[in-house]
């Protein structure tokens, strides 16, 4: 498991643009990525659960990932949040994380092409 404390300089905090773009780079990862303000968590995956705990401008949140990819998606997260929530940055790690799981496919496959 890993965390990060950190406050949210975006100005409109985590508005349900902030949040479709954070699910949108949390699902890419398999990890548990929860956001926690004020003892409250919500899972990142889900819109309704991260506007449900009414992050604004200047309020402190923990980040926290549990997973086979743990370390990378709080990465991500935290890139996410550092960039106020850029659409463009959001499409980066998509991109990314999907070409990462395409090359894992293919050399499965490859794999199991080599041991028939």
């Amino acid at each position: 498991m890993q965390s990060l404390h950190m406050k949210i300089e975006n100005s409109q905090g985590i508005s349900s643009r902030a949040a479709a773009l954070l699910v949108q780079v949390a699902s890419k990862f398999k990890s548990l990525i929860l956001i926690e303000k004020d003892e409250k968590r919500a899972n990142a995956k889900s819109i309704m659960g991260l506007m449900s705990l009414m992050v604004d401008y200047g309020d402190e949140v923990t980040i926290i990932t549990d997973g086979e990819d743990e370390k990378e998606a709080l990465e991500a997260v935290l890139k996410l949040i550092q960039s106020d929530f850029s659409e463009q940055v959001a499409d980066e790690i998509t991109q990314q994380e999907t070409k990462k799981e395409n090359n894992k496919e293919n050399n499965e496959s490859d794999d199991e092409n080599n041991n028939e």
